[in-house]
């Protein structure tokens, strides 16, 4: 969450501003960002898991490309824990950068042009537009953005098992979800109790992280 939330926000905002500033092809390039959204998740997580996994025939695609560079492979699924989470907030990314584009490129057309037409005759550098003017009129999606990514970090589990298989916890990637289902129908089922009790749990933070945004959120940002 700490890490695949704001850099997918950056990254989706730094793309939408390139797609903004090439209107002719920007459909085109629209189209070919969302397709992964379309895409099943848990078909995409298989093929992440077949592009750095090692084979008994193969030390998989991503490490042939650092061994082509001179680095040591890895073995990214069932490796060390800072390996495995990297090949996570890769595949996390990957997934949730379409909607945030399509989102964040929708909120840049809606800005009223007039306002770069009269920074461009003041004869404002580009940066201090998009700090000044771009940034405070699509702040509101921003922070909407970074809201709903907080929440489906929390929730993730279909992502993980399709990368690292059903047993999260020898593979030591649980979710807080994984843990409810495993408290109600895993091996270690039969305890509705904890289950319940680390659903509320999760609700908690969930709500904590939302209630915290939206305070930031009437403090600076911009509505009109």
């Amino acid at each position: 969450m700490i890490i695949t939330v704001p850099l997918s926000t950056a990254l989706a905002l730094l793309i939408s501003v390139g797609l903004s500033s090439i209107p002719k092809l920007k459909e085109l390039y629209q189209t070919i960002y969302f397709l992964p959204y379309v895409t099943n998740t848990l078909a995409v997580g298989l093929v992440f898991m077949i592009l750095f996994q090692k084979t008994p025939y193969s030390d998989g695609f991503v490490n042939q490309i650092i061994h082509f560079f001179g680095g040591e492979t890895v073995d990214f699924i069932d490796g060390p824990y800072w390996a495995k989470m990297t090949v996570m907030c890769i595949y996390t990314i990957w997934v949730v950068l379409p909607f945030k584009i399509l989102i964040l490129t929708s909120a840049l057309a809606s800005v009223n042009p007039d306002y770069y037409k009269a920074a461009k005759v003041d004869g404002t550098s580009a940066f201090r537009i998009f700090t000044r003017i771009t940034l405070p009129m699509i702040s509101p999606m921003i922070f909407y953005l970074v809201i709903t990514g907080f929440i489906g970090a929390f929730k993730a589990y279909g992502d993980v098992v399709a990368i690292f298989g059903t047993n999260l916890n020898a593979a030591g990637m649980n979710t807080i979800v994984g843990y409810v289902y495993d408290m109600l129908y895993g091996d270690s089922g039969g305890y509705p109790s904890y289950a319940s009790a680390a659903a509320l749990i999760l609700f908690a933070i969930v709500l904590t992280i939302t209630c915290i945004n939206l305070l930031i959120q009437r403090r600076s940002v911009q509505t009109s």
